[in-house]
């Protein structure tokens, strides 16, 4: 009886999942960002768009790894089937702490080619429905796609550093984005653990209630510099879109996406 309630629990979560897959944006929402004391960090992962979006229970199966990066060290983040918020960090380091979530392999499938032109084209793969029609590809086809998200988070103090976790897709903070905000902050973007220069990146910000967002593009050393304003949250994403496996197992994917995002919030001062 047990196993069927989880089963059905599992089907249910994975249907909802898959609903959301054309929403697109994917981030790790915590609860707070700064954290005090003894508190126990809580954290959603959201699909949606423009910081607004529905949150994904805790599926074992969903993730590839979730982690949360202390002082280069790495520690597991365990969860139950069906929380909501999924994370829950009971024990966390002294200064910046980085919330790591790899996703499994995920599929959508696409019957006309008019939806995944506009998300081509929104991503910055203006070229991509040439490069479909000339290799005969169907106008139903299925997608593959992994996510990849890191939220920045601090306990009793801002000292510290970003971390490289070693993901096939990830933003880098060279910089510390939360102490002195009277300078850029330099955000590296590197695809398969080298830097991916001139690749479009979208900011995304809430400031007392004011949603913004803008349009960057890393420079030839694979990084832009971003100013950050205090009390502000921001979701930093990128995608990459390249050829897919075109094998059963995948589905027969023509097209596989790598999605990446980087949530923090600056301090009030």
């Amino acid at each position: 009886m047990k196993f069927s309630i989880k089963k059905l629990i599992f089907i249910f979560i994975l249907t909802s999942i898959t609903k959301n897959a054309l929403s697109h944006e994917y981030w790790i929402n915590p609860n707070k960002y700064h954290f005090t004391n003894n508190e126990i960090a809580e954290a959603n992962i959201v699909i949606g768009e423009n910081f607004e979006g529905s949150p994904i229970p805790f599926v074992k199966e969903y993730f590839k790894s979730l982690n949360l990066y202390t002082y280069d060290k790495k520690n597991k983040i365990k969860g139950r089937l069906g929380d909501i918020p999924a994370l829950k960090i009971k024990k966390m380091s002294k200064g910046l702490n980085v919330i790591q979530v790899e996703s499994a392999m995920n599929y959508v499938e696409y019957n006309e080619l008019l939806k995944f032109e506009i998300f081509a084209r929104q991503k910055g793969y203006h070229d991509l429905i040439k490069k479909h029609k000339e290799k005969k590809y169907p106008d139903n086809f299925f997608e593959s796609y992994k996510r990849y998200a890191k939220c920045l988070i601090s306990f009793d103090n801002f000292d510290g550093n970003d971390f490289d976790t070693g993901m096939d897709f990830e933003l880098i903070f060279l910089d510390n984005p939360i102490i002195d905000l009277n300078n850029n902050k330099r955000i590296l973007l590197e695809y398969k653990n080298k830097i991916l220069p001139n690749h479009k990146v979208s900011i995304m910000s809430i400031k007392k209630g004011n949603f913004k967002k803008e349009i960057y593009r890393t420079n030839d050393n694979g990084y832009f510099e971003l100013f950050l304003t205090n009390d502000t949250k921001y979701l930093i994403e990128s995608v990459v879109i390249i050829e897919g496996s075109n094998k059963k197992k995948d589905n027969y994917a023509k097209w596989h996406s790598l999605w990446t995002s980087y949530t923090l919030k600056t301090p009030n001062k």
